[in-house]
């Protein structure tokens, strides 16, 4: 009786134990990690854009200018400040940035459309996570700005902040404008 119980093929209620078992454990440590993973993948959107507003205030800076009718060089410097964009919210997650509720900042090219966002040529035109902020100070050898991106990942209330800062390389000439940034990009709460 015993040989013809073994022999229909089929697991045992221990074994169906273990895997269940198994698969809880691998649940408990993945779980956690791939939502640490989702919310890093989200911050790579702040290090990009940090890094297209670096290059365009590269190009801004080093672009030799003069005024109008008069042909004088105006001094190097970086183009004015500009208050956090999209402008509505202290993140993303407010009521009037994010109309389909899913925690990024819809669309809204126009948002963009200020003299210092068209000076480094930087534009949002999808869904994004970050806002943008924009302090510049100084002309010549005194010259800086700071580009900040700011962002609630989770719609929790805790911020995560990049911050980069550039200035005038001290080394460089009226005739000749060069910059300098920071060798790396400042991160609090990177993925809060």
């Amino acid at each position: 009786m015993w040989t013809k119980l073994r022999s229909n093929k089929g697991f045992t209620l221990i074994e169906l134990m273990i895997v269940v078992a198994i698969i809880a454990i691998l649940a408990v440590v993945a779980v956690p990690q791939f939502t640490k993973y989702m919310r890093t993948a989200k911050t790579a959107e702040a290090t990009e854009m940090l890094d297209l507003i670096k290059k365009g205030s590269a190009s801004y800076y080093t672009t030799p200018r003069s005024q109008k009718d008069t042909g004088i060089k105006v001094a190097c410097q970086f183009p004015a400040s500009v208050v956090l964009t999209p402008i509505g919210g202290s993140s993303c997650c407010a009521a009037g940035l994010d109309t389909d509720d899913d925690e990024r900042c819809d669309a809204k090219p126009s948002a963009w459309n200020n003299a210092t966002w068209s000076a480094i040529k930087f534009a949002i035109t999808d869904q994004h996570y970050f806002q943008y902020a924009y302090a510049s100070s100084g002309t010549m050898n005194s010259a800086k700005f700071t580009a900040t991106a700011n962002a609630d990942l989770d719609c929790d209330g805790t911020m995560s902040t990049f911050q980069l800062v550039g200035k005038a390389d001290p080394a460089a000439t009226k005739a000749e404008c060069d910059m300098e940034t920071s060798p790396a990009i400042f991160r609090d709460n990177e993925t809060e």
